[in-house]
C-alpha cells in the first residue's frame, strides 16, 4: 500500500495497542464478532454457509461451467479472499475501517484468507489485529482465529509486495475461533475423474442433473450445482418432476428430496442435514423405505 496510507493511519493512532494489552485486544475483536452473529453458536453455524456461497460465487459455475477452485485464474484466487472480507462484514454488519477492512469498535482489523498454509501480513497491517480465515477446499474444513500482527509474529523476509508471512512462532499465538471445522464441500472434489467426465457427458440440462444425483447419492447437492449442470434461464426446472430429473430417477427407485420441503424425511432416513437451499439423492435400503417413498410419490 502507499506510504500515504500508512502514514494516514499513524495519523489516525490506529497502532495504540502494545503488546501488553493484546490479550484484552483479542478478546474484543471476539466479543464483537460474535455480537453481529448473534452468538458463538449462531457463528459457528453460519461461517461454513459463508465460505460455500464465496468460493462458488468466484468459480461461477452456471456462468462459466467451471467446477473447482484449481481452474480459477490467479487473479480469481485473489479476489476470492475479498470476496470473504465482503461478505463477511455484511454478515456482522461491521463498518469498512479507513485503512484496513474492518473497523470494531474503532479498532482497525484486516481480514485475510488463505487457502494454502499461511497468511500474508502487509505492512500497514502490522500491530493491528488480523481476522485470519483458511479454507481447504480439498478437504472441506476450515479455520478461523485472531492475532495481533506484531512484529515478532512475522517472518523477517517479505515478497515483492512488501507483505510478510507469519512465522511459526506467531502461528502459536493465534486465538483460535473455530478450527478444523468442517464446511459444505464441493462435490467435484470428491469425484474421480471418470465420475465427473460421465456426468458432463451427457449436455447440459435434465439429463446431466440426474447423472449427477445418479453418481452422488446421500450428499446434499446445492441450488447453485444444480444450475451448474443446468445453465437454462429455467434450470431449477431441469430437477424438478413433469420432465425433470425426479420423474427419470424415480422410475430408477432413487427419490430427490429438497431440505426445505423433506426436512423430516431425511432425518428419519438418517441422511446428512441440508439445508433449505439443498437436495439430496437416496436409494432405500429396506422395503420400509420403499413403501414410505412409493406412498409419497418420490418414486416409482
Amino acid at each position: 500500500m502507499a506510504r500515504s496510507r500508512i502514514r494516514a493511519v499513524r495519523q489516525n493512532e490506529a497502532l495504540p495497542h502494545t503488546p501488553g494489552n493484546d490479550a484484552e485486544l483479542v478478546a474484543k475483536i471476539e466479543a464483537a464478532i460474535y455480537k453481529g452473529s448473534k452468538g458463538a453458536e449462531r457463528f459457528k453455524e453460519y461461517m461454513p454457509t459463508l465460505l460455500r456461497r464465496a468460493t462458488d460465487e468466484v468459480i461461477d459455475g452456471p456462468g462459466t461451467g467451471r467446477f473447482t477452485i484449481d481452474e480459477l485464474e490467479k487473479t480469481e484466487k485473489t479476489y476470492l479472499g475479498t470476496k470473504v472480507e465482503i461478505l463477511l462484514r455484511t454478515w456482522l454488519e461491521l463498518p469498512k475501517g479507513k485503512v484496513l477492512d474492518l473497523s470494531i469498535d474503532g479498532i482497525e482489523t484486516d481480514i485475510k484468507n488463505t487457502m494454502a498454509s499461511n497468511w500474508m501480513i502487509p505492512a500497514e497491517a502490522v500491530g493491528h489485529p488480523c481476522l485470519l480465515v483458511k479454507t481447504d477446499e480439498k478437504h472441506s474444513r476450515f479455520s478461523i482465529g485472531v492475532l495481533v500482527a506484531r512484529d515478532e509474529h512475522l517472518s523477517t523476509g517479505k515478497n515483492r509486495d512488501g507483505k510478510r508471512s507469519i512465522s511459526a512462532q506467531g502461528r502459536s499465538h493465534i486465538h483460535w475461533l473455530l478450527k478444523d471445522e468442517p464446511y459444505p464441500e464441493n462435490i467435484w472434489e470428491g469425484l474421480d475423474l471418470q465420475a465427473r467426465s460421465l456426468i458432463v457427458g451427457y449436455p447440459p440440462g435434465t439429463k446431466r442433473v440426474a447423472a449427477l444425483f445418479r453418481l452422488v447419492q446421500e450428499k446434499p447437492i446445492s441450488r447453485v450445482q444444480v444450475l451448474t449442470m443446468a445453465p437454462q434461464s429455467d434450470g431449477m426446472k431441469r430437477l424438478r418432476k413433469n420432465g425433470g430429473a425426479r420423474d427419470s430417477l424415480a422410475r430408477e427407485g432413487i427419490a430427490i428430496l429438497s431440505g426445505h420441503y423433506q426436512k423430516s424425511l431425511i432425518e428419519g432416513f438418517g441422511l446428512p442435514r441440508c439445508k433449505k437451499d439443498e437436495f439430496i439423492s437416496y436409494g432405500p435400503k429396506s422395503d420400509s423405505d420403499k413403501k414410505l417413498l412409493r406412498s409419497l410419490g418420490k418414486i416409482s
